[in-house]
């Protein structure tokens, strides 16, 4: 990723992004770290305690109109945390982490018997259920999920079959029942620019997906989850089956230590009440 400015170290942060498995995350660590140097006028590993505190303040300030959620707060510090502790610079940023809300217990997920409650009411809308699928077992993004072209995208091997999301460096797994529901819906679909378009056939957009995710949760009778909380159960179900953090990260294109925040234990013993129903992850055809 080329950029100008002073607001980084370019050799530290070339050795630093090589830890990144998307553009996505590396632009999401960039523009945190640009943003602090906005507020601040500092950079982040030359940054002092009180322009940490002045930072954080702001942040708050945000939260409290609505802006942004404690949990973001808390992402923003652990990014900063984890480049300025890589760059080997005094860690201000660490202190103030400690006292914020810890992502493992707050990473927003839909637990398994919602999650099949809603497979259910979307069964009758097949792009609806096999958006969810790919979310949910394969662990693609929203918009991942949307910017997909067609199937020529999608490429076999002996193993399985893999996908490339746009801005991965790595290619994504998906598994054999999600594969097969995708196959099923690819058969069925008329052929548009976008694998997933509306009713006009024009590509879908994140605001879309939305909309989708609360009126196919109210026709559960579940809360309203997120489209990101279904990508996240992705992650606390291959915690919870024994997957490691470099597995897990590889498939959720995050690096180990964003990943971690997934490994939920109260996650992991809900869903291991449900093991006589659920021997194993995995999803029927609507």
């Amino acid at each position: 990723m080329n950029f100008d400015g002073e607001f980084v170290n370019k050799e530290t942060w070339n050795l630093f992004r090589e830890r990144f498995k998307s553009d996505t995350t590396e632009a999401g660590y960039l523009s945190d770290i640009r943003e602090f140097f906005r507020l601040t006028g500092k950079p982040a590993e030359k940054a002092g305690s009180g322009d940490v505190k002045k930072y954080y303040e702001y942040m708050q300030g945000q939260a409290e109109k609505g802006r942004i959620s404690p949990i973001t707060i808390t992402k923003k510090f652990r990014e900063l945390h984890s480049y300025v502790s890589f760059a080997g610079a005094e860690d201000f940023f660490y202190p103030l982490l400690k006292t914020m809300a810890v992502e493992s217990a707050e990473a927003g997920h839909v637990p398994v018997e919602d999650m099949d409650a809603l497979l259910k009411a979307a069964a009758g809308d097949r792009m609806t259920y096999t958006i969810l699928v790919l979310m949910y077992r394969a662990g693609l993004t929203s918009t991942e999920v949307i910017a997909l072209r067609g199937e020529e995208e999608f490429i076999k091997y002996d193993e399985g079959v893999y996908v490339m999301p746009e801005g991965r460096k790595e290619p994504c797994y998906i598994p054999e029942d999600a594969w097969k529901i995708l196959s099923e819906y690819m058969r069925e679909r008329d052929v548009q620019d976008t694998l997933f378009y509306n009713r006009r056939g024009r590509p879908l957009n994140v605001m879309y997906i939305s909309r989708m995710m609360k009126k196919y949760c109210t026709k559960a009778g579940i809360r309203s989850y997120s489209a990101q909380d279904v990508r996240n159960s992705c992650a606390f179900n291959l915690f919870a089956y024994g997957a490691s953090p470099v597995q897990v990260a590889d498939q959720m294109g995050r690096t180990e230590q964003q990943i971690r925040r997934y490994r939920g234990t109260a996650y992991r013993g809900s869903l291991k009440k449900k093991t006589a129903d659920l021997v194993k992850i995995r999803i029927e055809e609507p």
